[in-house]
């Protein structure tokens, strides 16, 4: 049997900082458009063919990137690890959310002066969690989640 080649240096930070959003591997890879078998070849480093390790290399860096953003890894990390052609993708994701985001309201509607004053009161790990909750909610067609009993008698 062939020996199971070693993860890519970014397979192995993804799922390090995965392990850290509390996101499961099928969950991330559901919200980064890709398979979870997807998923795991790219952080794994390979895949099984008629039950032989085949390595996976370079993976697409738009690919790449999207794992990154989901998981929250940042363009810098990526470059550190010889990946910046990923970095440019995730550096461009980024940029086009922050636009869309924008694009909602005028530059000159004061709600989008506030709404940038509360997203720099949470930290990083706040941002990325209120994003990930907001992409949740327009899957779901704009409608709120809906809560536990208990959260309702609480309410």
């Amino acid at each position: 049997m062939t020996t199971r080649p070693s993860p890519p240096p970014e397979g192995q930070r993804i799922t390090a900082a995965l392990k850290r959003t509390k996101l499961s591997a099928r969950r991330a890879a559901e919200l980064a458009g890709i398979s979870d078998a997807r998923w795991r070849q790219i952080t794994s480093g390979y895949q099984m063919v008629s039950g032989n390790p085949i390595p996976v290399r370079d993976a697409p860096a738009e690919t790449v990137a999207r794992m990154a953003l989901v998981a929250d890894v940042t363009p810098e990390e990526l470059e550190e690890d010889d990946r910046p052609d990923a970095a440019g993708e995730l550096r461009q994701l980024l940029a086009d959310a922050s636009r869309s985001q924008r694009g909602v309201l005028e530059a000159d509607d004061p709600r989008l002066r506030i709404l940038d004053a509360a997203l720099e009161t949470l930290t990083r790990e706040q941002q990325v969690e209120f994003l990930r909750q907001e992409l949740e909610e327009r899957e779901r067609g704009g409608r709120k989640a809906p809560r536990a009993p208990e959260e309702r008698r609480r309410a």
